[in-house]
C-alpha cells in the first residue's frame, strides 16, 4: 500500500513540472555538450520546442531533459552555432557545437562561463575554426607554401617568383605577415596561420618596388590569453 501511494505521487508531480507531456509519451533524454569535438561546455540551454522544458549543461557538459519522442531540442550557448535536433537522435549522444569565430565570440564563450579562457584559446590555436582552412598538417612553413600556392618556386628557406622580371636580379617574393613586411618567415608555425595567399601585378603595387615579384600575405590566428 505504501509503495503503491509513493508512484501515485511520483506520477502527480512529474505532471506537475511537465504539464505538456503524458506520463505514457514522455522520455528522458541524456548527453554530453562539447566543441571542438573534445572540450565539454557548460552552462548550454537545452529547451524542448514542444513541451518547453529546459535545462543547462554542468561543468562536464553532461545534460538531462525530459520531453517527447516527437520533441525537438534546441541548444543554446553564446559564442557558438546554436543546434536543433530531434529529440530521437539525441538519445545518449555528444552534441557538437561549433565556435562561432566572430569579433565577440571569444568574450560571449568565456564571458557566459560556457568555456575558460584557456581551454578556448587553446583550441583555437589547435583545432581548425570556422570558415579557415587547417595548416597545422604541414611539418613547416615552406612546405605549406610549396603544396599551397603553385604560382611560386620553392627551394629551401627560399621562395621566388616563376614569372620572369627584368626590372629586379633578385626573383624572391616579399613577406608580408599581419600587414607587416618581414625578411624571415622560417618561425611561423602553419597550425598559428589563418590564412596565406599570394598577390602580384596590380594587387602587388601596394609595396612598390619591395612587391615586384609579388607577395606572400600571411595572417595569423589571433590568440588572446
Amino acid at each position: 500500500m505504501k509503495k503503491h501511494f509513493l508512484n501515485i505521487v511520483s506520477l502527480a508531480l512529474f505532471t506537475l513540472v511537465t504539464p505538456g507531456i503524458s506520463a505514457q509519451e514522455s522520455r528522458i533524454i541524456a548527453g554530453r555538450i562539447t566543441t571542438f569535438g573534445v572540450l565539454p561546455l557548460n552552462h548550454v540551454e537545452i529547451t524542448a520546442s514542444k513541451s518547453g522544458n529546459k535545462t543547462f549543461s554542468d561543468s562536464l557538459g553532461n545534460f538531462s531533459i525530459i520531453c517527447t519522442e516527437k520533441d525537438h531540442l534546441v541548444f543554446y550557448a553564446k559564442g557558438f552555432d546554436g543546434r536543433k535536433l530531434k529529440a530521437a537522435k539525441c538519445n545518449q549522444a555528444t552534441i557538437d557545437l561549433v565556435y562561432s569565430n566572430n569579433e565577440s565570440s571569444l568574450e560571449d564563450a568565456t564571458g557566459n562561463n560556457h568555456i575558460s579562457k584557456d581551454l578556448l584559446a587553446g583550441a583555437i590555436g589547435k583545432y581548425p575554426l570556422k570558415g579557415e582552412k587547417y595548416y597545422g598538417a604541414y611539418e613547416d612553413i615552406y612546405t605549406l607554401i610549396q603544396n599551397e600556392i603553385h604560382t611560386v618556386r620553392v627551394s629551401g628557406n627560399s621562395v621566388t617568383t616563376t614569372k620572369p622580371n627584368s626590372f629586379t636580379q633578385s626573383q624572391e617574393v616579399l613577406y608580408v605577415v599581419d600587414g607587416a613586411i618581414m625578411s624571415d618567415i622560417s618561425s611561423i608555425l602553419p597550425l598559428n596561420i589563418k590564412s596565406i595567399r599570394y598577390v602580384d601585378g596590380p594587387e602587388a603595387a601596394k609595396y612598390g618596388s619591395r612587391g615586384a615579384n609579388g607577395a606572400i600575405e600571411i595572417t595569423l590566428k589571433c590568440i588572446e590569453g
